[in-house]
């Protein structure tokens, strides 16, 4: 029987928060986690991850049993992202809110107090886990946005935006151009291809990649993965120049009834006879939400240079990344705000703010 501090509700700050903006929903944790269901949705995803994994060999009879249920793990890194805390400080603030902890799954100890891991425990079972859970419930999450409908998932744009890698020994991470705004002109480590739905500003598919690999090979994969995942029918395919192709134009206008919005590439293209136009100018300024995306998000959730090594962990973080995107999103439209679904420091209580954000 759990004890009696254990009904009490009342929102616990995490360690890091400083303040919170005012005029917001201010969604506590406990509130997220229970009105979204998270935790049966991360259960279902981890289910998914077991029977689409080669089974492994069994294992000995030594060593002791796990008492931490994988779905609670994969909930609290989900929970870490959102809030953007440290395991150390997961560890601390499940502590002193033993509610949250609790609608979390973790369990009771023989004591009668709730048994919270480790950050050593939190770190070690979410890289032996790998990325198939995390983007397994990236993908639940979309498909319930479709369901309730947050997006039709009509206007897609297409594009991708670097990754720096943590360290620069990192085995995985390539050199490639960096784009025209920074100050390098080449970067170390990975590319986020994504898909986004232009009326939401929302990921619905992603890929990751080298930082050296070009571009144009991901649109055809980003979009046969998002239309047989989620049984999209989008009428708009929205890509920079760097997409240029007539084969893939040809098979977004025949084969997902769609009309491509590109740029004529030149280097492409050295014909442009008989070709007919497949962009304006008004048409290509609405590209701009994807590099607005990206900015928030890769600023917010401090995916620029995740403090992360090797291509599992940077695979988690993203997927863990737009999750939280979702998470959010999904609080908003559910409590009423669709007008703040883009907005994590608006719906989220406790966000913490440090100098110069």
């Amino acid at each position: 029987m759990a004890p009696a501090l254990f009904a009490d509700r009342a929102p616990v700050p995490p360690p890091s928060s400083r303040r919170s903006p005012a005029g917001a929903l201010h969604l506590d944790a406990l509130t997220l986690v229970t009105s979204l269901r998270l935790l049966p949705l991360c259960q279902l995803a981890v289910h998914f991850a077991h029977q689409s994994s080669i089974s492994s060999l069994p294992g000995g009879r030594s060593g002791a049993p796990r008492v931490y249920r994988e779905e609670s793990l994969l909930l609290l890194a989900l929970v870490r992202t959102l809030w953007r805390l440290s395991y150390q400080e997961v560890h601390d603030w499940l502590v002193a809110w033993p509610t949250l902890a609790l609608a979390c799954g973790l369990p009771l100890g023989r004591d009668g107090r709730v048994r919270v891991p480790s950050k050593a425990q939190q770190s070690k079972r979410l890289r032996a886990a790998g990325a198939p859970a995390s983007e397994l419930l990236f993908v639940l999450l979309v498909r319930a946005g479709r369901w309730m409908g947050l997006t039709c998932a009509r206007d897609l744009i297409i594009d991708s935006a670097p990754i720096l890698a943590w360290r620069r020994a990192a085995p995985d991470a390539a050199v490639g151009h960096a784009p025209t705004h920074h100050p390098r002109p080449f970067l170390r480590g990975y590319r986020l291809h994504t898909l986004l739905c232009r009326g939401t500003g929302l990921p619905l598919v992603f890929r990751l990649s080298p930082a050296n690999v070009h571009d144009a090979p991901f649109a055809r994969p980003l979009l046969e993965l998002a239309v047989r995942l989620l049984a999209l029918r989008p009428r708009v395919v929205r890509l920079d120049a760097g997409y240029w192709g007539l084969t893939l134009i040809a098979w977004i206008h025949t084969a997902l009834h769609a009309r491509a919005v590109i740029p004529w590439n030149p280097k492409r293209q050295k014909r442009r006879d008989g070709l007919p136009p497949t962009w304006t100018a008004e048409e290509l300024g609405k590209r701009t939400s994807i590099e607005r995306f990206f900015s928030r998000v890769l600023i917010f959730f401090r995916l620029q240079r995740p403090p992360v090594f090797g291509w599992s962990a940077v695979e988690t973080r993203v997927a863990l990344t737009n999750t939280a995107v979702w998470v959010i999103a999904l609080a908003a439209w559910q409590a009423g705000r669709p007008d703040l679904i883009r907005s994590p420091r608006l719906v989220l209580a406790h966000v913490w703010e440090g100098p110069g954000e």
